[in-house]
């Protein structure tokens, strides 16, 4: 498959990151978030880290000096970004406080009061990210603040809460949901098959089709418009962009289609007229 520079991602058009309840309905693909989303309003410069780490046993048999397997014992995903913004979100999540903590008096002074934290905080988490019409989006269904940075009161910065979000897997498995509308980002294609006639005449025409099976079994797909066509020998056949071959002179050849990598062909007998 060849180089695509336009599937290089930078987030320069920045991101967002918002908080919901448990049980908050997710938007469907890239679709805009519901109130039931908290915006936690502006993030700083370094945007929004992710880390993974497994821990792994090595099984190493009686006299082996190296393992001959490793198995996952444990894993660790987690997100860290700063919030430069000082909200009720943030200064809730910042304190480890609940939102129904907060009161206002007439004067619309807003306090809490922080105490020892006991359990969980759970929340639900979403992070976008922009790189022109490229958007990654992740959603989080289980997540707490497991890590909180130094926060500096100067004139020297913009105070900044920093947090560290690890996300808890559910019943099932799942740990977050990624979901991509970006140049690079497609369905990958198990195999591509090419039918058609097998035989043309000189100066006569035929039609091939390409049809793309997918991993995740999507129903298949005629790709015939989006495929790259070749021939294994033009002074035998040629095919066009569309799949068409056309007979040249009497022989044997091979047309091949791919498509996202994957390639597919059809050996082919041009007859004389």
């Amino acid at each position: 498959m060849a180089d695509n520079p336009d599937a290089l991602r930078v987030a320069v058009d920045g991101g967002k990151c918002y908080i919901a309840n448990l049980g908050s309905a997710v938007p469907t693909g890239m679709d805009p978030f519901s109130s039931a989303w908290r915006d936690l309003g502006l993030i700083s410069e370094e945007g929004v880290n992710e880390a993974y780490e497994e821990d792994r046993t090595e099984r190493r048999p009686w006299g082996y000096k190296s393992p001959v397997r490793t198995d996952i014992t444990g894993v660790t995903k987690t997100f860290t970004m700063t919030a430069w913004e000082t909200n009720a979100y943030t200064r809730a999540l910042y304190d480890n406080v609940g939102f129904a903590d907060f009161s206002a008096d007439v004067d619309g002074v807003v306090s809490y009061t922080v105490r020892r934290p006991t359990g969980q905080s759970l929340y639900m988490l979403a992070i976008d990210s922009f790189d022109g019409t490229n958007h990654l989006r992740t959603i989080v269904p289980r997540a707490e603040v497991t890590a909180r940075g130094e926060m500096v009161n100067s004139a020297e910065e913009v105070i900044g809460y920093n947090f560290t979000w690890t996300a808890y897997e559910l019943s099932d498995r799942t740990m977050f949901q990624r979901f991509f509308l970006s140049n690079g980002m497609w369905l990958p294609v198990d195999t591509l098959t090419v039918t058609g006639t097998a035989t043309v005449a000189v100066a006569a025409t035929t039609q091939l089709t390409a049809t793309a099976a997918y991993f995740n079994d999507d129903a298949d797909a005629d790709v015939s418009a989006d495929a790259d066509w070749d021939t294994s020998d033009p002074a035998i056949a040629t095919v066009d962009d569309t799949g068409e071959v056309t007979g040249v002179s009497a022989g044997a050849v091979t047309i091949t289609a791919t498509y996202r990598g994957v390639s597919g062909a059809l050996p082919m007998t041009v007859t004389s007229p």
